[in-house]
Order: structure tokens, then C-alpha cells, then sequence
């Protein structure tokens, strides 16, 4: 187990879908696992071809980035709401024992010597000195520590002040000092007195996603974890986290949907077992606006062998003896198999209501062929809807420099013609099947480990008409729902996806947003 304590950069892998985003605390340091796939791009094409049938209008959905609170940006109005408890014995933190976590994930005991922090996810940008009051059940006792100062308690209560800088090691936290087994410290609720005790989701974050017609939760759902899941013990509103090892409440993000007026975008785990499928999409149907309409996948990217679900396709695939022998092709059809029998599922609880379902077959935008198989399969193309790859703007970084920076900006401009072509002919085989072609990812894909490079790269301004590029031309040639990858995430060695870095960030110091609100403004 890692250490985490306070002055320390000691670095804890956890697995997130675009990685190691590096952003720590002053008593924290993260880094989340998992660079996406760099697939070769094929050499630039001459000219474009016309565009396969006619074209879709362009709807801009977005993936929403992990919830954890170093990712800096505020989902929920409870402050506590994205972290987990640690343990601490005055020096390091590490992960708080399970056993001694009650069903809700509320301390309920503590062992001599042991205090538990948790970090608090600090109010978007600017930042000023805000004052909390954190609310609590039971008999304990409560502190601070970092950026928050205690201000004054009370009974059931602690006033506190965060103050925060900016700075990339920037945190605060609270520290359960003491609890009562028989009646343990619990519903710790620590939110601005401005915002209601009933206020689920920051009202600022809600306003962020205006604009955005889709909103696709892979990270929030820890899909790329590949663990096995159990419906009765998901992940409920009421339970003291939203990012642990189960993901965010299911409740939670059709109610994001239904505020935030966009169509929700569901990924069923691989592991999923048909009893889960189907409760998850009676659920989803129950609780979703009738006038929404929800978008569904089975895994993320079970093409991409970085992935733990793509793995275990191929053994399945390979030990029912598809694909002769070959493991890409056996991973493939055996993905197919678990896509019928999946959106079957979808199908029959959403019977009656059919015009409100898309049910996606997600492919490699650089592999055509791999859609032709997937959809060639048996009558998999029968449970489909839509086919989807991801049309990023890739270029190799490799042996890449800050001094390469103007070069590096030529070749992605030209990488948009490439992935454009790519998703053009992913296009065309969807229409040979009577398919939808939509993007379930998509945006620049320029990862390097040199973060003077990566920041050179993600502020510079041509990244804005890179970005309006990329979107005019997906308009002209492809349209469609395009899903931008992702919502908010500091730059980091294994990726800078998101659209900004930090929640509350300038629209001038966040040139790809800035692309992205111009076009959705002049697109309605």
C-alpha cells in the first residue's frame, strides 16, 4: 500500500479511463492509470471522399471526467461527496481498512493512535475564502487540516473556512478524530450555508453543462475497472462516497440528466450479468424525463487490448473457438455475442417506449473492417441502433519537444482530414447495415509525458481553431452526435483531456471550450 501524507508526492495508481492525471494535495497525491491507446494513423489521404448518404445534424455531447476531487471540479454540493476516508497515525495516509466502514461507507470505529482524513472538493474558480459549515448524526469529533480552518462548533455542528490558492498542491480536508462505536460520527454533510440542505448537485455545474445535448459517463461509472458488479450492492445517493470502487449512483446521473435537459449515455460493465442489465435499464426507465432519450454500450473499448474487459473477451472468445484462432477476431465476436445479448435486454424493458433507446455498437475509428465484423455477426446488427467509434486528432509526440510546438500544430491540422476520412468510411458501413454513425469520444489526442510541451500545446490558441476545425468539418462531412472527450481535468503525462483544466476556469485561458461554446452558440 502507498503512503499518502502530508508534504509527500507519493504517487497511488487507481484505474480511471485517460490516465495518470496527475494533480495532488497538500496531504494528497494522485495519479490515475491508464494512457489510451495510440493505434498507427494511416498515411494522410490525397482528398476526401464524398460523404456516404446523407448526413445527420450535429449534436455535441460530452464525457464527463472522473469524479474524484482531484480532477478539480465540483459535481456535488456536499464537499465530502468526492473522496473516500484514508487512515492516518500522524504521518502518512493510506486506505481506510473496509472493515471498518459500515454499509453506507461511514466510519465506525476507530483503533488507538488512528484519525481518519477525507478530502474536500474545493468550490469552483475564482477562488476566495468561502465558509462551510459541515452538519453531522451521531457522537465524534470532527477537525481540519490544509487549506480549512476551524471557525467554531456546535452541537452536530463545525464552521469552517476553506481558502484556497489554485496551486496544483492545493488541499483541505477534514480529520474524524473520534467516533463512538455505538453511535458512530455519520451524514456528514459540509456545504456553503447559501446552498440548500437538499441541494443534490452544485448549481454551477449543472450550469456548465448547458449546451451539451449528451452526456456520456464512462469515468463515473469506472466501466475500464472491470469489476464484477451486483446490483443490490451498487452504489445508492445515500451512501457517504460517489467514487468508490462501484462508481456513481445510477440515481444520480439520470437526475443529472433530467436537470441538466441532455440524453444520458450508459455503459453496461462487461461482467454485467443479465439480472444487473436489466435492472439497471428498469431503473434508468423509470426515473428518466419521458421526453429524454438514453443512449446505451456494453463495456468501453473492448477493441483495445489496454483494457482488462478486452482481455477477458478474448479468452472467451478464444476458448468458444471463434475467430479461428485469431485473438483480435475472437475478442470481436465475442463481444458481439454479449452486444445482442445485452441491448435484447434494453430492447424488452424498454418496449413501447423503442423511439427513446440507442443501442451502440462501439468500433475502432481506425479499424473499419472491425465494424464490419462486429455487425456481420449473427443478427447483432438486428439489436443496434448505431455504430461508434472515437475520430480523435492524433499525432505521435514521441521525441517531441517545446520547440516542436508549431510543427506538432501542422500535423494536427492535417489529422483532422485523416480521422474525418476514417470516421467517413466507419460511416459507410453503418449505412450498409441501416445504422446511425455517431462518436462516443472524440477531440485532440496529444499525449506526452513532457508537460512543458503539453502545456505549451493545450493553451495555445491555435488549439481553438484547431478545435473549430475539427467541429465545421464533422458538421460538413459527417454530422451526428459527436461526443467530445472529456468535460474537466488538469494536464497531465498521460493526457490533458479536459475541455478546461480546472472547474471555473477564464473561457480565455481554455481554448478548446472556448472552440466548443463558439460552435454550439452558432449551431443551435
Amino acid at each position: 500500500m502507498d503512503d499518502w501524507g502530508p508534504g509527500k508526492a507519493r504517487a497511488r495508481r487507481s484505474f480511471s479511463h485517460r490516465g495518470l492525471v496527475a494533480c495532488c494535495g497538500a496531504a494528497f497525491a494522485v495519479s490515475l492509470a491508464y494512457a489510451h491507446d495510440h493505434w498507427p494513423v494511416p498515411p494522410p489521404s490525397t482528398s476526401l471522399r464524398p460523404a456516404a448518404s446523407s448526413k445527420a445534424r450535429t449534436k455535441i455531447g460530452i464525457n464527463l471526467f472522473g469524479l474524484a476531487n482531484y480532477n478539480r471540479q465540483r459535481v456535488f454540493s456536499n464537499l465530502i461527496s468526492q473522496s473516500e476516508w484514508f487512515s492516518s497515525r500522524g504521518k502518512a495516509w493510506t486506505a481506510m481498512p473496509a472493515g471498518q466502514l459500515d454499509e453506507h461507507g461511514w466510519v465506525r470505529f476507530l483503533l488507538p493512535g488512528q484519525t481518519a482524513p477525507r478530502p474536500l472538493t474545493f468550490p469552483s474558480a475564482p477562488y476566495r475564502t468561502t465558509a462551510v459549515r459541515c452538519r453531522y448524526r451521531g457522537s465524534g469529533k470532527l477537525t481540519v487540516g490544509g487549506a480549512a480552518r476551524r471557525m467554531g462548533e456546535g452541537d452536530h455542528w463545525l464552521m469552517i473556512e476553506l481558502m484556497p490558492t489554485g496551486a496544483v498542491d492545493d488541499g483541505a480536508w477534514i480529520e474524524l478524530m473520534r467516533t463512538d462505536p455505538e453511535d458512530p460520527l455519520r451524514d456528514i454533510d459540509c456545504r456553503e450555508p447559501s446552498h440548500a440542505p437538499t441541494e443534490r448537485f452544485d448549481p454551477q455545474f449543472i450550469r456548465d453543462l448547458e449546451g451539451f445535448g449528451i452526456i456520456r459517463f464512462l469515468d463515473w461509472q469506472r466501466v475500464n475497472d472491470n469489476l464484477p458488479v451486483d446490483f443490490r450492492r451498487r452504489t445508492t445517493p445515500d451512501m457517504s462516497s460517489q467514487v468508490g470502487p462501484a462508481g456513481a449512483a445510477i440515481e444520480d446521473m439520470v437526475d443529472l440528466a433530467n436537470l441538466a435537459g441532455a440524453d444520458p449515455w450508459f455503459l453496461m460493465p462487461y461482467k454485467a450479468q443479465p439480472a444487473y442489465v436489466r435492472a439497471f435499464a428498469q431503473l434508468v426507465r423509470d426515473r428518466l424525463d419521458p421526453g429524454r432519450t438514453v443512449y446505451v454500450e456494453l463495456g468501453n473499448e473492448i477493441w483495445n487490448d489496454m483494457f482488462d474487459a478486452s482481455r477477458q473477451a478474448r479468452r472467451e472468445g478464444l476458448t468458444l473457438r471463434l475467430g479461428n484462432g485469431d485473438p483480435a477476431q475472437a475478442g470481436a465476436l465475442r463481444y458481439a455475442q454479449k452486444l445482442r445479448e445485452t441491448m435484447r435486454i434494453w430492447s424488452e424493458v424498454f418496449a413501447g417506449r423503442e423511439g427513446r433507446l440507442v443501442r451502440v455498437a462501439a468500433s475502432q475509428n481506425a479499424n473499419p473492417d472491425l465494424a464490419d465484423t462486429v455487425l456481420a455477426y449473427s443478427d447483432t446488427a438486428r439489436w443496434i441502433d448505431a455504430l461508434a467509434t472515437a475520430p480523435y486528432i492524433w499525432v505521435d509526440l514521441t521525441r517531441r519537444s517545446s520547440t516542436d510546438v508549431d510543427s506538432i500544430f501542422v500535423q494536427s491540422f492535417r489529422a483532422i482530414d485523416e480521422t474525418i476520412e476514417l470516421a467517413d468510411r466507419n460511416r459507410s458501413i453503418a449505412a450498409r447495415y441501416h445504422k446511425r454513425f455517431i462518436a462516443y469520444e472524440g477531440g485532440q489526442h496529444l499525449v506526452t509525458p513532457d508537460l512543458v510541451l503539453a502545456g505549451r500545446l493545450q493553451r495555445d490558441r491555435r488549439m481553438e481553431a484547431l478545435y473549430r476545425r475539427y467541429l465545421e468539418i464533422w458538421d460538413a462531412r459527417i454530422g451526428g452526435e459527436l461526443t467530445l472527450y472529456a468535460s474537466t481535468a488538469p494536464i497531465g503525462p498521460y493526457g490533458s483531456w479536459g475541455l478546461r483544466e480546472y472547474a471555473g476556469q477564464p473561457l480565455e485561458q481554455a481554448p478548446k471550450l472556448r472552440a466548443v461554446r463558439q460552435y454550439m452558440a452558432t449551431h443551435p
